[in-house]
């Protein structure tokens, strides 16, 4: 058979981190095994209730077909709405919002729309992976500046000064952060702001996980003065309502940006799935006690993980994460890659962790752990942890 070859753009893309050890770890319960699944970033919660039954009554009501390319009507009015009410951020429905398939679809139409051919975007290290490849993707080049534990998990801001040129076009902020769980403090979020306006830089905000903040500043860089008009807000209503499998984002920005990116969706997804949307118009408007109460249960998970990770031989935490359901502690060990402490807990322990490389080259030597489980779930696999990485130390005393 003659050799097959795909796009040389592809090259550089590997499959995520994360699917290899879902896999491992899919393949090991199906021998009968139980695993703790600490490597998933996906709410263990339902959709509410409420949600699905706006999506069904859709559904009853024949709201099956082609919906605008910018999402429809209802959505963007709902948005628009939670924006105000939750960030007092203004923003048009018919012009400066389009509803994208869940937030990584959303920043990929971001950088799509406002990079050419070379230019650099700032980002985190480590990072959401698909971060760096988006950008890639759009002509960019990801430039990685690493993260500073003890400052929140901020920008190591001599490094980001350092990186700065003329081909500098966006920089990347993303607080609540993943996979460490930091939260920026309000004269962090204004220094990035400045940062961006004195050099003219797009403010591209991930903001998946702007509703679990449990400590810290809730604010948006975009309320800041003069920065609505350079920041690209990039939403999700997947970590906040348990909507993981609806694929429900958003992009919040000016017109410009927002009509490129419609051109760009026309052309890739034409539009979302029309009877999930107004099941999502369902969850911005009505009751949101649901968030209050997975935020909670998420609080008091974040409570158990740090006391119980901090005690885990081996490794140590060094910074307080404050948002989203990460932790992302550094491994001690001497003479072992984080690939190999991540193989061992899972093959040993029975706790599937992601090695921290999966998020960039600042990642080596961590994991990242979700408490996106149960509480009895941390709780056990935190204590098989534990005991695993207590034999690895005492192996290699």
């Amino acid at each position: 058979m003659e050799q097959v070859t795909v796009a040389k753009r592809l090259d550089g893309i590997a499959f995520a981190g994360i699917r290899k050890v879902f896999e491992k770890a899919n393949q090991l319960e199906a021998q009968g095994k139980k695993v703790i699944h600490f490597e998933i970033g996906r709410p263990d919660f339902d959709t509410p209730a409420h949600i699905k039954a706006a999506a069904k009554q859709a559904l009853d009501k024949g709201l099956v077909h082609y919906a605008p390319n910018s999402g429809i009507p209802a959505l963007r009015e709902a948005l628009a709405g939670r924006l105000k009410a939750d960030k007092n951020l203004t923003y048009s429905p018919e012009s400066e919002i389009i509803i994208t398939a869940g937030g990584q679809e959303a920043l990929y139409l971001s950088f799509m729309s406002i990079l050419n051919e070379g230019d650099e975007v700032i980002l985190p290290d480590p990072c959401f992976g698909p971060f760096p490849l988006a950008v890639g993707l759009a002509g960019g080049v990801p430039v990685k500046i690493g993260l500073k534990p003890t400052q929140n998990y901020g920008y190591d801001w001599e490094a980001v000064k350092k990186t700065l040129s003329p081909r500098t076009k966006a920089i990347v902020v993303n607080s609540p952060h993943n996979p460490t769980g930091g939260v920026w403090a309000e004269e962090q979020l204004r220094a990035v702001a400045r940062f961006a306006g004195e050099h003219g830089l797009w403010l591209v905000c991930d903001d998946a996980y702007d509703n679990l903040v449990y400590e810290g500043c809730r604010l948006s860089p975009a309320g800041f003065p003069g920065m609505r008009e350079r920041t690209i807000l990039c939403g999700s209503l997947s970590k906040t309502y348990a909507m993981t499998g609806w694929r429900i984002g958003y992009i919040a920005a000016v017109e410009p940006v927002i009509g490129a990116a419609i051109r760009l969706q026309q052309n890739i997804m034409l539009s979302l799935c029309t009877f999930a949307q107004h099941g999502a118009v369902a969850g911005l408007t009505g009751s949101q006690d649901c968030i209050q109460a997975m935020s909670q249960e998420f609080a008091r998970r974040r409570l158990l993980v740090l006391d119980m990770v901090r005690q885990i031989p081996g490794v140590v935490l060094e910074g307080n994460p404050q948002g989203a359901f990460y932790v992302f502690p550094r491994i001690t060990l001497p003479g072992m890659t984080s690939a190999q402490v991540a193989d061992y807990l899972l093959d040993n322990a029975g706790v599937a962790v992601v090695d921290g490389l999966a998020f960039g080259e600042h990642g080596n030597g961590h994991f990242r752990l979700s408490y996106a489980v149960s509480y009895e779930d941390c709780r056990e696999g935190l204590e098989r942890i534990a005991g695993a990485m207590k034999m690895l130390v005492q192996k290699n005393s």
